[in-house]
């Protein structure tokens, strides 16, 4: 265990490019849930924001290298969500599934109101950010007691 606020700021800057990576760097460097949560909702928010105002140059990027090499299973992924649930579901379920920084250069792509994606995009976030550090503390605990 290093030092707490570093161990902090570490799990902020890896937020940035996804809640499936600071989660459980987080708890790797055990530092406490509430942190966690904290640090990798704003980490990942601020990414998503990034992408939204910087993100035109990012997504042509993307998708002329995805057009040479076809679809990736994410992309197909977020075809199938966007096409069934619309909006709001890519936003929200997107950033579980996909992570949040790969759902909002889709949405970009895809979506035309941008800024209502943004908030979606954002709350969902929030709740899977929030949702899997409950999951990951409570995933500890059961092991740590039946060991």
């Amino acid at each position: 265990m290093g030092n707490l606020s570093l161990d902090i700021i570490t799990v902020f800057l890896v937020g940035i490019t996804g809640m499936w990576k600071a989660i459980p760097l987080g708890f790797l460097l055990k530092v406490s849930p509430s942190y966690i949560f904290i640090m990798t909702a704003l980490g990942s928010i601020v990414g998503v924001l990034v992408l939204f105002f910087f993100g035109n140059k990012i997504r042509n990027y993307i998708i002329n290298r995805n057009l040479k090499a076809g679809n990736s299973k994410k992309e197909k992924r977020a075809l199938k969500l966007f096409d069934k649930y619309g909006l709001i579901g890519l936003g929200f379920f997107g950033t579980l599934i996909l992570g949040p920084p790969m759902t909002m250069i889709l949405g970009l792509a895809l979506v035309q109101k941008q800024k209502y994606f943004l908030y979606w995009t954002m709350a969902g976030t929030v709740v899977w950010s929030l949702v899997l550090t409950i999951l990951g503390a409570f995933g500890i605990e059961a092991i740590t007691w039946f060991v």
